[in-house]
């Protein structure tokens, strides 16, 4: 049986617009149409399900126009959902402006997602070779991050992989160490190592918070990423050339491609290649779930 990836956490939908720019405070500016689709961690499952890896979600999906979007799409990926679909409540979504260089901006507002609790996961059979994927804006909810961050210490799993995402600095400091001392693989940008006081290109001193085989990956855009090792020298795996139009998802298909490539026996540095060539294929689309089909990655391989 072929490892799956478990997202541990939220999926919600986008709801994005082409903006010329943000509006100042008290403005407005006049925006492109609206396109709502399935996010959040959908975009994970998105990218490592095209990549022919099983993709499940132990997180919750509400009842309503949110969640009935979420529901088909998850379905569509053929992900197993894990826990029982909520009744009393819809799922959350995120407003998304995305400015002509590609860059985005947000505006969150959770739902049921954010509710999870120790006896949803508990729920859960786990396997022993489950790829875990945690992300830090679940790890800032009240009850879902500390339910995360027990049962990481509890069940202990082989692979975790850990995006901070750009709170990184307002997770709880026990939430986020407990969560650090069982991740495998540390995946962040420049400006969330920036947050938490570390280079992109230089010996970290995170390691006494990380296991002692624990990677971490620090993603450098169009400079490709940097990868890091316990006591070693980090070395850079470079980026393929693209034109971004939407950053949206570009971490979350570059985590999905990475997990997908693990699982199929690549090794680390030609697995953070083939996760940067699906980075980059992602950022020169519109949309969240952009990360592409096997065949595509092929090509851009090749």
């Amino acid at each position: 049986m072929s490892p799956r990836l478990v997202i541990v956490g939220s999926v919600i939908a986008d709801q994005m617009m082409t903006v010329p720019r943000l509006p100042e405070r008290g403005g407005d500016v006049m925006g492109g149409p609206v396109v709502a689709q399935a996010g959040g961690l959908f975009n994970v499952i998105a990218a490592a399900s095209r990549l022919g890896m099983p993709t499940a979600l132990a997180g919750r999906v509400g009842t309503g126009l949110v969640g009935d979007l979420l529901w088909r799409e998850l379905a569509a990926t053929g992900t197993d959902v894990l826990l029982v679909r909520a009744v009393d409540g819809d799922s959350g979504c995120c407003i998304g402006f995305i400015e002509p260089d590609g860059e985005r901006t947000f505006v969150t507002s959770p739902g049921v997602e954010q509710t999870l609790t120790d006896a949803d996961l508990d729920t859960v059979a786990w396997r022993a070779d489950d790829a875990l994927y945690v992300s830090g804006y679940d790890l800032l909810y009240p009850s879902t991050g500390p339910a995360v961050a027990r049962l990481l210490a509890r069940l202990r799993p082989v692979t975790v992989l850990l995006d901070p995402g750009p709170l990184i600095g307002e997770i709880p400091r026990d939430v986020l160490d407990t969560v650090l001392a069982h991740t495998t693989i540390l995946s962040l940008n420049k400006r969330e190592l920036g947050i938490i006081g570390e280079p992109v290109d230089a010996p970290l001193g995170i390691w006494g918070r990380l296991p002692d085989d624990a990677t971490v990956i620090a993603r450098v855009g169009p400079d490709g990423a940097w990868v890091h090792r316990r006591s070693e020298a980090p070395f850079r795996v470079p980026a393929f050339p693209a034109t971004p139009v939407d950053t949206t998802g570009a971490g979350d298909a570059h985590a999905g491609a990475l997990l997908a490539s693990l699982a199929d026996g690549l090794d680390l540095p030609a697995a953070v290649r083939r996760a940067n060539a699906a980075a980059a294929i992602a950022v020169s689309r519109f949309g969240s779930a952009a990360g592409p089909t096997s065949a595509e990655l092929a090509e851009a391989l090749a």
